[in-house]
């Protein structure tokens, strides 16, 4: 379910969106999901609030890498 309209991104909170990376692993919650799946290797069946959010999210884990925190 999409958030209400005009909703924003939100803060991320870099530390622990760090320590998944660091580990591995997206952050669950940066992984699109529909109808309790998982559909971050499907991004047809994103929605704009999820396409939005996952390429936030592909920009910062571009820009960790970049500064060498990653």
């Amino acid at each position: 379910m999409d958030p209400r309209p005009g909703a924003s991104l939100g803060t991320v909170n870099t530390d622990h969106e760090l320590a998944y990376l660091r580990a591995g692993s997206d952050p669950p919650w940066e992984r699109p999901h529909r109808d309790g799946i998982d559909i971050t290797d499907t991004p047809e069946a994103w929605t704009p609030y999820q396409r939005e959010r996952r390429l936030a999210f592909e920009a910062r884990v571009a820009a960790y890498r970049q500064r060498g925190d990653l």
